[in-house]
């Protein structure tokens, strides 16, 4: 009995933490996931007018397994080569002319008419996808980035209450015409 006493205990934290660790590899896996159907989706559709609303919904389809209640930002972004980061500024939330578009869980839902650049009040207006560059004209088409951040929920709160997670995806935009 005294040895189950001390042993009990230091199993079942064993055996939960490993539970944790699955839980949050599953998240950051399904997140990696979006992210990349995301840019993918980027790099085919190019300087669409509906664009970000492609990739906002590939994100969507593609994260179902995270579920939409843990996605806290989706960035779309203008990165200057493969691995580059958003800037600081976008990574906290706030779209950036020509740099970035900040998106929340709420405009996964949001209409195709919320979206194409033709108002000042459409989502996408800071980094429009009509200006992208598509050709291979000078230094080739833009590079296209997709960053997410999302919380996962610790279920037993034995390392705290929330994770944040975050993955990017920089991808280039296929070309349209030749040169």
């Amino acid at each position: 009995m005294v040895e189950a006493a001390f042993i009990t205990p230091v199993f079942f934290a064993l055996v939960l933490g490993v539970a944790e660790i699955g839980l949050v590899m599953n998240d950051y896996l399904a997140e990696a996931s979006a992210v990349r159907a995301g840019a993918r989706v980027a790099s085919t559709s190019g300087s669409d007018i509906y664009t970000d609303y492609a990739i906002l919904h590939a994100i969507d389809k593609d994260g179902a397994a995270l579920g939409n209640d843990k996605i806290q930002l989706i960035v779309i972004y203008k990165p200057t080569t493969f691995g580059d980061a958003p800037s600081a500024t976008c990574q906290a939330g706030s779209s950036v002319a020509n740099v970035c578009n900040v998106y929340r869980v709420s405009d996964l839902d949001r209409p195709e008419t919320d979206f194409g650049c033709l108002s000042t009040q459409n989502l996408d207006r800071y980094w429009c996808p009509s200006n992208r560059k598509t050709t291979l004209v000078g230094a080739g088409t833009d590079y296209v980035g997709v960053w997410m951040k999302i919380q996962h929920p610790w279920l037993t709160k034995m390392f705290g209450s929330t994770k944040t997670l975050t993955d990017s995806s920089v991808i280039r935009i296929e070309p349209r015409k030749k040169s």
